[in-house]
């Protein structure tokens, strides 16, 4: 669907928030939202929200998603959840998808755990269902699309101004805050690729401490909204980095396609005790991933298309990033050190299509062509629901 034709959306969006809370328990960091929000605002498409949530200036309570109480869920088009609603277990509306309803669901999961979501009633209720981690080597539900973390304005203001390939440093960014008890993709990737790559990078595995957050009032708001975890700080050391290592993720058995099932799940446990490695992987995004990308830094991961890692728009390996195949890691080192001018390449095509296909603009306009494409091919299915008025 064209540009045009999505941004003349005329209806109204309705998105459930959670306050944020002091606690780490309580961290209601809810990125997937304020990603929409921005996209929407930009585009000039009008919504609101149960509570004022995601606060933008130190000086007035002024706020990305506000409530207004003469509008309810039943005046506006698009209702949207995110997981962090579920992952308190905090209730559902009372009637949310009553019979009557004129409004579409969408559920922005961006849990980074596996559920069985075939017996989960909420998950087949929702008319969509937009999931970051997706693989295309697993199966999902009919109403999954895949998502992404993508880039938010905050993340986009700290890296407006990135310095030319020559001024960067020859250094890899490694730092994972959780390597004893973190992901095992990340672990067995950094184990068999630093080692080899420390002749072509420097090390840089600086970690910002908790205990030294910043303290001017704007950062230091961001750095309370997001769960502590904006440092400016890590924004200089990566838009000075020539690369950064972004893997992330678990090894899961391609069988049973269910990832949430107990099958699957014990299977996951043997791979995970073992060190083991298999061809599928879960978990696998990250702030730091298009952090990395919108830094212009050469951006390790594995190799999306052998472990069937799925974007709404997929990067090209050695174009927008290097992905490795964790099978033949030396072959990743060997093309670097042949062909050294290929960094430059990558850091100015990542950088580019990361803005282009994940800041909060064409962000929401992929909201609304799935919403719209949906309705259309399924029309008799949605009947009860109010057309979304995209003009043609």
């Amino acid at each position: 669907m064209k540009h045009e034709q999505l941004t003349n959306f005329n209806g109204k969006i309705y998105f459930f928030c959670l306050p944020r809370g002091e606690g780490e328990k309580e961290d209601q960091f809810q990125h997937l939202l304020i990603c929409l929000g921005e996209g929407f605002r930009e585009l000039g498409i009008s919504f609101v929200s149960n509570i004022n949530y995601w606060q933008e200036s130190t000086e007035k309570q002024e706020y990305l998603f506000r409530h207004d109480p003469a509008i309810t869920t039943d005046d506006c088009s698009i209702v949207v959840f995110s997981n962090n609603w579920f992952n308190i277990n905090h209730p559902l509306p009372d009637n949310l998808f009553h019979a009557e309803r004129k409004y579409l669901t969408v559920y922005l999961d961006g849990n980074d755990n596996d559920k069985d979501y075939h017996k989960l009633p909420e998950y087949k209720q929702f008319d969509f269902i937009l999931k970051t981690h997706s693989n295309h080597h697993l199966n999902y539900l009919d109403n999954f699309y895949p998502w992404s973390f993508g880039l938010s304005n905050r993340i986009l203001h700290e890296l407006k101004e990135v310095p030319n390939f020559q001024d960067k440093k020859r250094q890899i960014l490694i730092n994972f805050r959780h390597w004893q008890t973190g992901h095992p993709v990340r672990n067995i990737s950094s184990s068999l690729l630093i080692p080899k790559i420390s002749d072509i990078f420097q090390i840089n595995n600086t970690v910002d401490n908790q205990a030294e957050y910043p303290t001017e009032p704007y950062h230091h708001l961001h750095w309370l909204q997001t769960g502590k975890r904006h440092y400016p700080n890590y924004y200089n050391r990566l838009k000075y980095s020539t690369a950064c290592a972004c893997f992330g993720g678990f090894f899961v058995p391609a069988w049973p396609k269910n990832s949430g099932g107990l099958i699957n799940r014990n299977i996951q446990r043997v791979i995970k005790k073992l060190r083991l490695k298999s061809n599928t992987i879960l978990q696998w995004d990250s702030w730091r991933f298009w952090e990395s990308l919108a830094a212009g830094c050469v951006t390790f991961h594995v190799d999306f298309e052998k472990y069937g890692i799925t974007l709404p728009v997929m990067p090209e390996n050695w174009r927008h990033y290097i992905g490795v195949d964790l099978d033949h890691v030396q072959t990743t080192v060997d093309r670097i050190a042949e062909n050294p001018e290929i960094l430059e390449y990558i850091t100015q095509e990542g950088r580019s299509w990361a803005i282009k296909n994940y800041s909060p603009v064409p962000t929401a306009l992929r909201f609304l062509e799935i919403v719209s494409q949906k309705q259309t091919t399924t029309k008799s299915s949605l009947s009860s629901h109010a057309p979304i008025n995209v003009k043609y």
